[in-house]
């Protein structure tokens, strides 16, 4: 494709597919999407979109699937936030199909913080666009949650467009008709903080996230910075609470679902400060740093900060540190060591919880070290429950039956995978079973309908059927009796049609010879 445009700088991959459409002439989104990925089935995404692979494609060899993402999408806003291999796995979601699981990979789906409901823009910055471009795109900090203004030229306004988008296959252009140019409203001072700091992640490069236990002790030290730890390791929750609720009004934080509530326990400001075991939005992050730091401090500088963190081994692999245990033990030691004597480490804690909780809380790493250090019994391998080759066998004769029915039987839907498994019964399971079943796996694959060949098989029982009422059937009647149109087919299923005619042509030209 020659005409793919160059994604402009901050531009939304989403916007570069929409302009595409406004220079082809495309009008049908189904058009738009089999021109660019073949597949129609594509689901238009505005933040994290799938199918970069074919993207990049179209576009200079510099434009990689991890620069697309990381210069085009909103994937720079949460990648330093969750574990580096789901970063990885999300990336090549990214390249591929994702069904939906980047969203519910990266936490977007399950946050308490939640997109704009409607696709935004700045007039300011479009007419900008117009005297610089020559036209209109999407900016990516105009989509992000807490971003409410642009510094420049004031609050954001809203599209008709709604998130998600209830058209799922259109890619909507900014244009005059989307975007009007009204007046704005003046800047929010905490909106302009939040746009400052999430640049500053649009902009960072691709790096290695730092791991959970490396925000969780980042967090212990920032309390302790701030002079919230009591004794050794008790986190003064409500004086934390208190500098929040200085810095951010009540109204913004609630507006994002982030409200502070004191008398609960399961308030998500308690959370990210205790140890971290699920990703956090990157708005909480930015709310609780600007609480507690300077006003010069800047997100990616505390990231490297993070991720420089050096955390013990606690598993025997190799690590920046080691853990060395105490040799002078204390009473509660002692005692530990008694009952590991006499039990496991699992019995141990059940037979005394509250010897375990302090431990745990003051002497972790050291009981962490000594219960590992415990011979494990033996573990009893269960047989399987299930024998997979047995059941290949039988799905692989049950879906020869079909296939020898299909060729006796040339009509009926499209032979698709999904309606194939259908057919053997309980498709869901046997959908995520397939890699325990090779054979079945290897005839799905051979003999699965694609919608070109669904095309062609539906154009050759037109053609036989109307063949027996006319000596050349009419194109037009042809593709009606198939159930499509002219916009529909697809450029192999067109090429069939035309090679029918030039067939049916040339047999009548030697008939007329003879």
């Amino acid at each position: 494709m020659l005409n793919f445009p160059i994604p402009y700088s901050e531009e939304l991959v989403y916007s570069t597919v929409a302009r595409l459409g406004i220079r082809e002439g495309i009008i049908s989104p189904k058009e738009l999407l089999d021109e660019i990925y073949g597949n129609r089935k594509v689901i238009a995404t505005l933040d994290l979109p799938n199918q970069l692979q074919r993207v990049s494609r179209w576009l200079p060899s510099d434009y990689t699937v991890e620069t697309i993402a990381y210069r085009h999408t909103l994937f720079p806003l949460y990648a330093p936030f969750i574990p580096e291999e789901r970063r990885k796995r999300c990336l090549i979601w990214m390249a591929g199909e994702s069904r939906g699981a980047v969203h519910l990979a990266m936490g977007v789906t399950a946050s308490l913080v939640k997109v704009p409901v409607y696709v935004r823009y700045c007039p300011g910055c479009l007419r900008e666009q117009v005297l610089t471009f020559g036209e209109y795109f999407w900016q990516r900090e105009w989509q992000i949650a807490g971003v409410e203004c642009c510094e420049r030229h004031g609050e954001l306004l809203s599209t008709a467009i709604t998130r998600p988008l209830n058209d799922r296959h259109h890619y909507h252009e900014a244009s005059p008709d989307t975007c009007p140019l009204f007046p704005q409203k003046p800047v929010c001072n905490q909106s302009a903080m939040v746009l400052t700091q999430a640049r500053h992640l649009l902009g960072q490069k691709p790096a290695t996230s730092p791991s959970y236990e490396q925000w969780s002790a980042h967090y212990h030290w920032l309390a302790q910075q701030h002079g919230c730890i009591r004794r050794q390791a008790h986190i003064n929750h409500v004086a934390i609470a208190e500098a929040v609720s200085a810095k951010w009004s009540a109204k913004f934080l609630q507006r994002y679902g982030l409200g502070i509530d004191h008398k609960s326990d399961d308030l998500w400001l308690r959370a990210i400060f205790r140890k971290h075991r699920k990703s956090f939005n990157y708005l909480q992050h930015i709310i609780v740093h600007h609480a507690l730091l300077p006003e010069s401090w800047c997100i990616t500088e505390m990231i490297d900060h993070v991720r420089e963190l050096s955390i013990p081994s606690l598993s025997g692999r190799t690590g920046r540190t080691s853990f060395e245990p105490k040799f002078d033990l204390t009473k509660d030691q002692q005692d530990w060591m008694k009952m590991l004597e006499k039990w496991p480490p699992k019995t141990a804690r059940a037979a005394n919880p509250p010897l375990y909780a302090r431990l745990y809380r003051y002497d972790r790493l050291w009981l962490i070290k000594v219960n590992q250090a415990q011979p494990r019994a033996d573990v009893v391998k269960r047989k399987l429950r299930v024998d997979w080759q047995r059941r290949d066998l039988h799905y692989l004769f049950k879906l020869r039956e079909i296939l020898r029915f299909f060729r006796v039987n040339p009509r009926g839907p499209r032979h698709s995978q999904t309606y194939l498994l259908k057919l053997l019964g309980k498709s869901s399971t046997l959908e995520k079973k397939l890699n325990r079943l090779p054979r079945t796996r290897r005839l799905l694959k051979r003999y699965s309908e694609s919608v070109c060949q669904y095309q062609m098989r539906r154009l050759r029982n037109a053609w036989q059927e109307l063949r027996q009422d006319f000596e050349h059937p009419p194109r037009w009647r042809l593709i009606r009796i198939a159930g499509l149109s002219e916009t529909r087919l697809t450029h192999e299923a067109r090429d069939y049609l035309n090679g029918l005619e030039e067939n049916d042509d040339n047999a009548t030209h030697q008939g007329n010879r003879g």
